[in-house]
């Protein structure tokens, strides 16, 4: 007897720094604007169309994960601390039966998903928490909902997950693809998912000319147009951009981006295209891309020995269409690629005003074009841009794998712009002179710098890729010795399999890249577009821009 009026003192202390909590917690809630109150059982329930289960199971429950009430909701914070002075003696009773010699019986919860909600226990789960216990015994029913919930739920979560279950109703997704994991951190998300699904059960139906069922539909998207993206999304671990997002989330961002794509640019560019150019876009920020090029050529090696799929190194080719007949060597040397690398073709041509874009001259290029593509069996898309042809061409670089375009005019000159476009282009570039080639034998001009690494990891994928023939040249400086670099490119190639022939040589390096390129029979030069600083280069005119205006063959430039 002589104890109980002590437990009773520090009960009440109990309660009252409960209430202390309680009251700084709202404070900090109205300030940084994240208030996360109790989820309303009955809410969620009919959020989610949850069904309760008749079955109950005695559980211990970490207490963490109890995240809502049963008409409770405004007496306690979410961490269950009391709100307000009525329950007082409420309260500071259980406190005392929890910690004297009677104890409490468990309480009853709801669970759904990974989320519990207090159906009886109230005080006892707050008194447990100020008590600092980490879990507590529990009688747990059961409550099904297609769309389970997470025992961090929030408000928005909820919101989210609400229209989960509404989408998952409408498309029966779950049930057509079991394993589909289509989660969302965004409000508003499964509406644009339905938008997409209509759209896409509407293009099926003109191209299959009958009504497409919605289920069908449902499936199709999900299979053709969503994996996909995922996949491409996963393969490239594009997710370590985007902290907090899900998948799902950069589908739809991915597809926003393709939205602007075709708005501002006229480049319907599949979703995984654009996921490939984020992709792209931060393996150059990284330090070393090395391991994706090694990556990229022991997946190589696999598709020759049957053991994956077969990797393509350009995707999405562009190629810059002249109205001078001169330059086609362009267009027919871009057919080439696309149509040995099964590539998509996307052809710009430039204008100066948008009355020239209607006229009877640019309809007859476009024709011509769209001829050149179907007899070679490519995919391909023609756009019309009014302005000058460099800055459009660097903004649909950014989304392309490689760019080819026209390198001399007819008089023998550098076409305007083409070095800017060489030395900024953030992918690939081939400049084609006066006529295409077939692309029988490489020349990869290296020098051991970053730049022309690339150009030799681009010539061992066509030598692992094509069986094309591969010379590698190096060209003596002060520097360093030729033996060196040479040694450096062959031990590359003989770590991926890949035989070439080794030439060491000295002189003026434009004039003996462009020389050892006709003496070895090679139809295509493989470089990095700078050697020097690239203020040095434009200063003093480059190797690059000298090996142009001389190359009578195609000139890779990485």
């Amino acid at each position: 007897m002589t104890s109980e009026p002590h437990t009773s003192v520090d009960a009440v202390q109990d309660f009252l720094r409960a209430r202390r909590r309680a009251g700084l917690a709202e404070v900090l809630s109205a300030l940084s604007g994240r208030e996360a109150p109790l989820l309303s059982y009955d809410e969620v329930r009919r959020r989610l169309h949850a069904v309760e289960t008749p079955t109950n199971v005695l559980e211990d429950v970490p207490l963490d994960a109890i995240v809502g009430s049963v008409g409770r909701t405004q007496d306690f914070t979410r961490e269950f601390l009391p709100r307000t002075d009525a329950d007082k003696a409420r309260w500071v009773g259980v406190r005392m039966a929890m910690t004297g010699l009677s104890g409490t019986p468990p309480i009853e919860l709801y669970r759904i998903g990974d989320a519990y909600f207090v159906r009886d226990g109230n005080h006892r789960v707050s008194v447990a928490r100020q008590l600092g216990a980490k879990f507590i015994q529990a009688y747990v029913t059961p409550v099904y909902a297609r769309v389970p919930l997470a025992a961090d739920a929030s408000p928005d979560d909820l919101i989210v997950a609400e229209e989960h279950a509404a989408f998952l109703e409408r498309t029966e997704l779950d049930h057509l693809r079991p394993d589909a994991d289509l989660r969302t951190t965004i409000p508003g998300s499964f509406a644009r998912l339905l938008e997409h699904i209509d759209v896409h059960r509407y293009f099926m139906g003109l191209d299959e000319d009958r009504e497409v069922p919605y289920p069908e539909a449902v499936a199709h998207w999900y299979d053709a147009i969503y994996v996909p993206v995922v996949q491409r999304v996963r393969a490239r671990a594009l997710l370590r951009g985007f902290e907090g997002r899900t998948e799902t989330d950069l589908y739809l961002w991915l597809s926003e981006h393709r939205g602007r794509l075709i708005d501002d640019l006229g480049v319907v560019l599949p979703p995984e295209s654009v996921a490939e150019a984020v992709g792209r876009s931060q393996d150059e920020r990284a330090a070393d891309p090395s391991a994706s090029r090694d990556a990229a050529l022991e997946s190589v090696a696999r598709g020759r020995r049957g053991d994956a799929e077969e990797v393509v190194l350009a995707d999405d080719v562009l190629v810059q269409v002249h109205a001078d007949p001169a330059a086609w060597a362009a267009v027919d040397q871009a057919l080439a690629v696309a149509a040995r690398e099964r590539s998509r073709l996307y052809a710009v041509h430039m204008v100066a005003s948008a009355a020239e874009a209607q006229s009877d001259g640019v309809e007859a290029l476009r024709a011509r074009f769209d001829a050149a593509c179907s007899e070679a069996d490519v995919a391909a898309q023609f756009t019309v841009a009014v302005g000058a042809p460099i800055p459009a061409l660097l903004a649909r670089a950014a989304w392309m794998d490689l760019v080819v375009a026209p390198v001399l005019l007819p008089s023998g000159a550098l076409a305007p712009g083409v070095m800017t476009l060489l030395r900024r282009s953030p992918c690939a570039v081939m400049a084609v002179p006066a006529g295409a080639t077939p692309l029988a034998k490489g020349l990869v001009a290296y020098d051991g710098g970053p730049r022309s690494q690339a150009a030799l990891f681009a010539g061992a994928y066509l030598a692992a890729k094509r069986d094309l023939p591969l010379v590698v040249l190096t060209v003596a400086d002060l520097a360093r010795t030729a033996a060196a670099t040479l040694g450096e490119a062959r031990a590359y190639l003989e770590r991926h399999g890949v035989a070439a022939d080794y030439v060491e040589r000295s002189g003026p390096v434009a004039d003996t890249i462009v020389a050892t390129a006709e003496e070895r029979g090679c139809d295509l030069i493989l470089m990095g577009s700078h050697r020097y600083a690239r203020w040095l280069e434009t200063v003093l005119g480059g190797v690059l821009e000298r090996v142009l205006r001389s190359s009578k063959v195609p000139v890779l430039v990485t």
